[in-house]
């Protein structure tokens, strides 16, 4: 009965701690970098890049051919080679410190451009996430991915990933392969974003608009009304208006996106385009700094302010005492 048991258990044991329990051992691939430990031999480990015909070069034997096996696969190979120079090594075992083979290319406006490697490559989101999401500049509904792998190899899909991630069908989106490139393009001149979660709903057909304008508040928002005439429709901006910082924050169902407008360039030289206004922005128009300069003058007048006080107070002490 003991005996049994200690099969069971042991069954058990190599069901969940043996490497294709359930899942497929990864296969080797070119630019994968390996760990070779020997554990007779501490001398003799290495870590080896696999070259572009899928051979690794060790010390002891030479060239082997790794790409196409899995780590145990060629962990019992390296043993077949090296015992022919040394009976006393039995075992070998080889571990993926980098799955380069497995690479995909990151670029444009993210936080972290370069190389993405993984054991399982996983979805476009996921990866864009992980490289640190897009750049105040990224426009998430602008992404291409370029098939750079076997699949597809020169195609190049156009994708709205906001759209997707906003109405939560990730799914979706293409899978990606090893060796594409996927490339965050950046918002149109003059304009820039950044992510920001909000709760889902219908929009109502108006606009908030505050800061350095004559009205602020809360205005219908007209078919095709641009950023310009908003702030006429607010009675205006202000003198102290500084036009080249408005700020706006959009609403898209799960997401809104946070625009930094330079409307100063836009109405002296017109050479941005112009931001339509769309239901229930919120448009901060904000005001110039005044400097120390400016500061330094608030500060005086207030000093005068109540020097001026004090002495009409002298004044009628003096009056009185008369």
């Amino acid at each position: 009965m003991k005996t049994m048991r200690f099969y069971l258990l042991g069954g058990l044991l190599l069901m969940f701690l043996s490497p294709v329990a359930g899942l497929a051992e990864y296969t080797i691939g070119v630019d994968d970098v390996l760990e070779v430990v020997f554990w007779q031999k501490k001398e003799l480990n290495q870590i080896v890049t696999v070259n572009a015909e899928g051979k690794i070069t060790l010390s002891v034997t030479g060239e082997i051919t790794a790409a196409g096996l899995t780590p145990s696969q060629l962990g019992r190979k390296i043993v077949e080679h090296v015992s022919r120079f040394d009976r006393s090594i039995s075992q070998a075992v080889v571990t993926v410190k980098g799955y380069f083979s497995r690479t995909v290319f990151v670029e444009g406006e993210v936080v972290k451009p370069g190389r993405f490697a993984r054991e399982v490559v996983p979805d476009l989101w996921t990866i864009i996430k992980e490289r640190g999401g897009v750049t105040e500049f990224g426009d998430l509904r602008n992404v291409k991915v370029i098939r750079g792998g076997q699949v597809d190899q020169g195609k190049v899909i156009t994708l709205d990933v906001l759209e997707a991630v906003t109405s939560k069908n990730i799914a979706a989106l293409p899978r990606i392969y090893p060796h594409d490139i996927v490339r965050i393009s950046r918002l149109p001149s003059g304009l820039s974003g950044g992510g920001i979660p909000v709760e889902a709903g219908k929009r109502r057909n108006e606009f908030y608009i505050t800061g350095a304008v004559a009205q602020p508040g809360r205005y219908t928002l007209e078919p095709g009304m641009d950023l310009l005439e908003a702030i006429v429709v607010a009675g205006g901006h202000s003198a102290s208006a500084n036009l080249k910082k408005v700020k706006i924050t959009s609403k898209l169902d799960h997401y809104a996106t946070v625009y930094s407008i330079d409307l100063d360039r836009q109405i002296k030289r017109g050479d941005i385009p112009r931001y339509i206004v769309q239901a229930e922005d919120a448009i901060v128009v904000p005001q110039r700094k005044s400097g120390l300069f400016g500061a330094s003058l608030g500060v005086l007048r207030d000093v005068a302010a109540f020097g001026g006080t004090i002495t009409s107070i002298v004044l009628l002490i003096d009056r009185l005492a008369e």
